[in-house]
């Protein structure tokens, strides 16, 4: 993919910070657990889809398609990295300084894709931009980056890299739990029990713990706690009160 260096100048900034987990309360070790990157801003979109079931009937041309759940939300962007020196001449009054683009692939592979030591996994981000003047920000992983490299010196160290990536956000389940309502009394959720599933794990998706696994298999009078049965219907109620089997 050829890339002209001027096209790659871009005032518009993206933060990443790196942290070891959910709570984004612990940066990651050694510094640096930051960086700044120039991006396109078309091309930083959002994407969501729901997940439905895909099971489908006997003699019948289609799934039912029912709901089982919502897929995270997903956050696509093009980072941009130059190395080029050009002198007295400035395209635009926002142009970023030239970078070592490999120290800046580098350090994006470090922060956002390599397994920390100290946790044993990728680390969590918290990414944030400027758009017409307001701070927006996105907590997520990492899922997929590809690298393009558009232009080279003597000795074939990169001058210019793109870099496409694509993160899926990743909440803490309390902040989720409070973003989605899940405790008013008008809010319930209906599950359709799959093979393997359990109560905890359920119990974990609906309210972010596993916790009222108890509560909910007296609400829904449940005789073996160990076994649910696919295709068992369960409702999953709030919380905002204690709960009743009646």
């Amino acid at each position: 993919m050829a890339m002209n260096p001027l096209d790659t100048i871009k005032p518009a900034q993206l933060q990443i910070h790196a942290f070891l987990d959910s709570k984004f309360s612990r940066p990651v070790t050694p510094a640096p657990n930051q960086m700044t990157a120039p991006y396109t801003p078309e091309s930083l979109s959002f994407k969501q889809e729901n997940v439905y079931e895909s099971k489908q009937g006997l003699s019948t041309s289609s799934a039912k398609a029912n709901f089982y759940a919502s897929g995270s939300k997903q956050l696509s962007v093009k980072l941009f990295f130059s190395g080029v020196d050009l002198g007295g001449y400035v395209p635009n009054p926002g142009q970023a300084r030239p970078v070592n683009v490999p120290q800046q692939l580098e350090l994006f592979q470090r922060l956002c894709q390599r397994i920390n030591g100290a946790s044993h996994e990728p680390s969590y981000l918290r990414l944030s931009w400027a758009s017409d003047g307001l701070r927006s920000s996105f907590e997520a992983r990492l899922k997929n980056y590809d690298i393009s490299y558009g232009l080279f010196d003597r000795m074939g160290r990169a001058l210019i890299a793109e870099i496409t990536a694509t993160f899926v956000e990743a909440v803490h389940p309390t902040k989720q739990m409070a973003r989605l309502r899940l405790s008013s009394p008008d809010l319930s959720h209906r599950h359709l029990v799959l093979a393997g599933e359990t109560l905890p794990m359920l119990c974990l998706r609906y309210y972010g713990s596993s916790d009222p696994y108890l509560q909910v298999a007296a609400f829904n009078q449940l005789d073996d706690l160990r076994c649910l049965t696919p295709g068992q219907e369960l409702l999953f109620p709030p919380l905002a009160r204690p709960l009743s089997s009646t």
